[in-house]
């Protein structure tokens, strides 16, 4: 048994943070080692094709450096600095930078990996930590950082076990934080419908069902991207306001028991006709160009949607934010938000100097600075919090975190036989879906077996917190179990 004392994210700590970045905004790729290259890139990406590069060898007396990106977000920014960097370092170093399809992202890496055509840097993804680093596919960071790098990024406030560190090794390092998901509302449908902000899950099916009736057959209540990721942009952050987790922290298992009302909510506005049809079968942009065009009066998502509704696809209604909607319209559980902005090294670059000076470079104070400023993240450290403008950051500012987010102790990751738990409750919550009762049971079966077996074979640890605190998930005793 190991005794862990996990780094707390307090009330305090979180209030200093202000808004938050894309994490994956569309499919497209481009490629931007120069800045010619982004109209090339911009023509590949409506084709659907993926911009790819092979050629990592020295440019002249230059090392290239081949940085991976998932976020078309912030090319511009991303395309601005980049070329900077090309032309003033003095480190005789180019950046060849390529956003990927951002829907196949993980595989690309590991397809990548497995082929051993890794780039020297990549944006990081939710990934198996202990996996990747087994691997090799990434390394730590920890030799390569300076005390000022550390003083920027407050390397050490914000170092969370198996998200971004595994022990005392450091893997990526979080340049931001996005916020937990909020309620996104057309205001004019809501004034039309005469409907308030629904504060629980009845009055949510409620108030769709009137803005459907309002909308009169050109727009609806809601609408959800049902093939990108539809379960975690709200309902299962709905769930964890109201004290609902997938993962039991007490007695370190799963236990998807809680989500029942949830799915029959979200299958009843179906079954009321309250969802635009045929957004069960859509990806997440066109989700978001409905209801900048007005046909949708609200849906749920993070931060990232406040530079998507005022520069990628622009609003034509007024729109606010409000809080998810919980069980009963009470908050029983902290609402999860994610350090993001970091960058993996390869563990195989050939090139680790060169490719540390990039991360380097990616999270300095004043690249961040420029990044916070133009609304791609909130500051995640009071440092970088004290120095941008917040006057710059737009609309961001309605995503300010609040004093009941919280970053979650990260549980064990398993390969359950079967759906993945999202892919099956969203499913269970369609109009003619699963049996839900069924759904949950073959879930809880399917995933303790996994977790069993890799606890048994020392795969995983399993994850007990003692006291735990569904506010504050970080304040209970974190014990790793070997059975």
């Amino acid at each position: 048994m190991k005794m862990l004392n996990m780094k707390k994210v307090t009330a305090a700590s979180l209030a200093l943070l202000m808004g938050l970045s894309l994490t994956a905004c569309g499919s497209s790729s481009v490629s931007s080692s120069q800045s010619e290259t982004s109209t090339q890139a911009a023509s590949d990406s409506s084709s659907g094709e993926t911009a790819t590069t092979t050629d990592t060898a020295n440019s002249g007396d230059k090392t290239k450096v081949l940085v991976w990106s998932k976020n078309s977000h912030d090319l511009e920014y991303m395309t601005e600095k980049v070329k900077e960097y090309n032309l003033t370092n003095t480190d005789n170093i180019e950046i060849e930078y390529v956003v990927q399809s951002s829907s196949d992202y993980l595989n690309l890496i590991t397809m990548s990996a497995s082929s051993g055509q890794l780039p020297d840097v990549f944006a990081n993804t939710m990934v198996n930590l202990s996996e990747f680093a087994e691997a090799g596919i990434i390394q730590p960071l920890n030799d390569m950082m300076t005390d000022e790098f550390k003083k920027v990024n407050e390397v050490d406030t914000h170092t969370y076990e198996g998200i971004n560190a595994l022990g005392e090794e450091v893997y990526w390092v979080a340049g931001g934080m996005r916020s937990g998901s909020r309620l996104i509302y057309n205001v004019e449908l809501f004034k039309n419908a005469g409907v308030e902000i629904p504060t629980t899950l009845t009055e949510t099916v409620d108030v769709a069902k009137k803005l459907t009736k309002a909308g009169a057959g050109v727009s609806y209540g809601t609408i959800f991207p049902g093939l990108s990721s539809p379960f975690e942009r709200w309902i299962e952050h709905s769930a964890e306001l109201s004290g609902v987790t997938p993962y039991d922290y007490v007695n370190g298992k799963y236990d998807f028991t809680g989500f029942k009302p949830f799915i029959e909510a979200v299958r009843q506005m179906f079954d009321d006709g309250s969802v635009l049809p045929g957004s069960a079968s859509m990806e997440i942009d066109p989700t978001r160009t409905q209801f900048a065009a007005g046909n949708v009066g609200f849906y749920g998502n993070a931060s990232q949607e406040a530079g998507v509704l005022t520069e990628q696809f622009p609003a034509e209604y007024e729109w606010s934010v409000a809080q998810l909607p919980t069980l009963d319209g009470t908050i029983k559980g902290a609402l999860s938000s994610n350090p993001n902005s970091g960058w993996f090294m390869s563990g195989t670059t050939k090139k680790k100097e060169a490719a540390w000076k990039v991360i380097e470079y990616f999270h300095s104070e004043d690249f961040l600075k420029g990044y916070i400023e133009g609304g791609y993240t909130l500051p995640i450290s009071t440092y970088m919090d004290s120095i941008v403008d917040k006057s710059k950051m737009g609309r961001l500012s309605l995503f300010a975190l609040q004093d009941y987010e919280a970053v979650y102790p990260q549980a064990p990751t398993v390969t359950p036989a079967g759906e993945t738990y999202r892919d099956a409750l969203w499913n269970a919550c369609l109009s003619n879906g699963p049996d839900i009762d069924e759904t949950i049971e073959t879930l809880n079966k399917t995933y303790n077996e996994a977790l069993d077996k890799d606890v048994a074979s020392g795969k995983v640890q399993r994850l007990v917190i003692e006291n735990f605190d569904s506010l504050h998930p970080n304040d209970g005793t974190i014990t790793y179990l070997d059975k």
